[in-house]
């Protein structure tokens, strides 16, 4: 069994302290860009309801990123289950951003080559926990099991 996300829609309330909490774990506090929040009716027209949808790579268990890596450039790490992406091996090519269902890899314009959540893997393989999921101050956002 491997950790996954979990999100519960009811509770995100669009604060975007995961986002910002991804930023400060993996970028020196700029934005990753690898994890997005998404408002359906932004502007809160009262008739309708207002959903957010936190969404990042899922560490998929057929990743479609690393299928579509011409460079072999992702393995996952079997401690934690995290879908890794070799910076050193990606060549830039951004085929793995056109398969993935999720939009899960970006493109580093300053290195020219692709990145991605790591799941806080080094975080998780000392017993922790990632740091979107550490801040979320709801619980929209959880760690679960995968089977």
């Amino acid at each position: 069994m491997r950790a996954a996300f979990l999100f519960d829609p009811d509770r995100c309330t669009g604060c975007e302290a995961c986002r910002i909490a991804c930023g400060i774990e993996n970028n020196e506090g700029r934005d990753t860009g690898w994890r997005t929040i998404s408002t359906f009716n932004p502007s809160r027209h009262p008739e309708l309801p207002t959903r957010h949808l936190s969404l990042a790579c899922n560490h998929c268990d057929t990743p479609a990123c690393a299928i579509g890596c011409p460079a072999a450039a992702y393995d996952r790490d079997e401690k934690t289950g995290a879908v890794l992406l070799d910076a050193e091996k990606c060549i830039g090519c951004r085929y793995c951003s056109w398969v993935c269902p999720y939009d899960a890899p970006k493109f580093d314009d300053d290195r020219g080559v692709m990145s991605k959540c790591n799941f806080c893997a080094p975080r998780l393989s000392e017993g922790g926990e990632p740091a979107c999921k550490a801040a979320c101050p709801t619980g929209a956002l959880s760690l679960g099991q995968r089977e």
